[in-house]
């Protein structure tokens, strides 16, 4: 019985970090771990692992399965207490070639949603925030608290 997973996203992706804090929230029916593609530690938990394709979510399970693309979306969603039914729902015969098309949709067009929506990646806003400047002279605050007139 799969008791965890590792959930790997594309941490330059504003769409995917969104994606990936949602999931987070969620109530989870098994024990979740997100992992941004590329984390040092992978290597480390999971030897032998091919790197990830970063267009595609990536999932892994405590029993050795990894599973990419819709099988990940799948796999992400099971793991949810609330969106399990709708996992279990969308793999049946019938709605899976819609799940499929939907979950690629998605894929395919999230660097467009994330310009759509002004959405940065972590490692975006972690860049960014690196290269600016130390905020202006606070030496008259005295105690580090100042207040604005």
């Amino acid at each position: 019985m799969i008791r965890q997973l590792w959930v790997l996203y594309d941490a330059e992706c504003g769409f995917c970090c969104n994606c990936a804090r949602w999931l987070a929230a969620q109530p989870h029916a098994v024990a979740v771990q997100l992992l941004p593609q590329g984390d040092p530690r992978l290597a480390e938990l999971f030897p032998g692992l091919p790197p990830p394709p970063r267009a595609e979510l990536t999932v892994v399970d405590d029993r050795g399965g990894v599973y990419f693309g819709d099988n990940a979306w799948l796999m992400a969603m099971w793991a949810l207490r609330d969106w399990r039914p709708w996992s279990v729902r969308f793999a049946t015969p019938t709605l899976r070639p819609m799940a499929r098309q939907a979950f690629e949709l998605i894929s395919a067009s999230r660097h467009g949603i994330n310009l759509l929506f002004g959405l940065r990646g972590d490692a975006q806003i972690a860049a960014t925030l690196h290269q600016m400047e130390p905020a202006g002279d606070h030496s008259r605050c005295g105690d580090g608290r100042c207040s604005v007139a």
